[in-house]
Order: C-alpha cells, then sequence, then structure tokens
C-alpha cells in the first residue's frame, strides 16, 4: 500500500491506552486514525471505512474478537487483537475466527506500527508473546485426547482445578473428603500423564475446559 494512507480503527475502553495509540499511529507518515471508540457498540454504530482495526480484547459491553469477526463481515477491514491476555485458547480462538492477528500490549511501540503495516498488506500478525502462547497450545494438542480417559467426576474435578480451587474447596463443593480429593487428583495426573496439578491444568485448558 505504497504512498497510500491506511486508514486505522482503535477500540480501547481505557481513555490513557485509547490516546496513546491515536498518538502512535499519528507518528506513522504512512498511518492515520480515521476514528475511535470505547466499547464495542460505539464501534458498531461507526459508519466510517477502515483498512486495519485494532481492537482491545476486553470491552464493557462485548468480546474484541467477536466485534472483530462483525467489523470484518460488514466492511472487510483487516482486524488484530491488542490485549495483555495471553492465554494460549484465546489467542487461538481469535485465529481461528478468522481475525488477522495478535498482539500483547507489552509489545514495543514500532512492533505495534510494524503490525498494522503488515496486516494491511494482508499478512498474518502474531506477537513475540502471542506466539509462545500458540506453540504452547500446539505442544499440548496433541495429548488432550487423554481428557477422554476421565470420567465424570475426575472432570468435575478438573474443571474446579481449573477455576482456581485449592483441594480443600474442591472437597467441599463435591462433598468429599480432601484426601479422597487428593487421590483423585493423582489418578488424573496418571490418566493424563502429566506430573503436576499445574500441567493438568494446562493441558484442560488447551482442551477448552472451564472455558
Amino acid at each position: 500500500m505504497t504512498g497510500v494512507l491506511v486508514g486505522i480503527l482503535v477500540v480501547d475502553d481505557h481513555p490513557v491506552v485509547l490516546t496513546g495509540l491515536t498518538a502512535l499511529i499519528g507518528s506513522d507518515p504512512a498511518l492515520r486514525v480515521v476514528a475511535s471508540a470505547r466499547s464495542a457498540s460505539q464501534a458498531l454504530a461507526l459508519d466510517v471505512a477502515c483498512d486495519v482495526a485494532l481492537l482491545d480484547l476486553q470491552l464493557p459491553d462485548g468480546d474484541g474478537i467477536d466485534l472483530g469477526v462483525r467489523l470484518k463481515q460488514r466492511t472487510g477491514c483487516r482486524v488484530l487483537i491488542l490485549t495483555m491476555d495471553a492465554d494460549e485458547t484465546t489467542v487461538i480462538r481469535a485465529l481461528a475466527s478468522g481475525l488477522d492477528g495478535y498482539l500483547l500490549k507489552d509489545a514495543d511501540p514500532e512492533e505495534v506500527l510494524a503490525a498494522l503495516h503488515t496486516a494491511a498488506a494482508g499478512s498474518m500478525v502474531v506477537g513475540r508473546g502471542a506466539s509462545a502462547a500458540i506453540t504452547t497450545a500446539a505442544r499440548l494438542a496433541p495429548r488432550t485426547d487423554a481428557l477422554a480417559s476421565l470420567d465424570a467426576r475426575d472432570l468435575e474435578i478438573l474443571e474446579l482445578l481449573v477455576r482456581g480451587l485449592p483441594t480443600s474447596q474442591v472437597a467441599a463443593r463435591l462433598y468429599l473428603a480432601p484426601k479422597t480429593i487428593r487421590n483423585r487428583v493423582s489418578e488424573i495426573l496418571g490418566k493424563l500423564g502429566v506430573g503436576s496439578r499445574e500441567e493438568a491444568v494446562q493441558l484442560a485448558r488447551a482442551a477448552g475446559v472451564g472455558r
């Protein structure tokens, strides 16, 4: 898109972030902010054409991924998610939904600008932190089939672990003794072929448990 200004729509509910992104984009002579919004509804109400939409993931009235899908369907623009969330399932959901990139907010300003140019040119963009999340998910994916070996009670326990509950609270929720939960967790680790609760939780998240 040499010689043509790339129009950017920026959506973020934090005024300071929105102002900073607008200033950053304005510092690049090949880019221009054509509109900005602080919510999904505001973005959808805009009657403006853009080449790339740069969207926060967590919006006060919706999800940036869902908003991105609607914007692409409506305008055909390219869509990048810019967020602090590096969870591998979220990254993969964004890309599987047809969005064009995923960046983390700790990216260098130059990386953000380069990502906008890359997306405008029609290529996929995955930031460094998000790339690591995808690598983790790809590593875990072949092992998620092991969840089929778990029974209904195992899955109940695993879902509570994914939610961050300690053994005592898991036991209370399921009306079981803490020792019973510890024994069941050990059995679950064996069925999944992992060595720790943390690995089991990571594997479960990659498979969508607790989503």
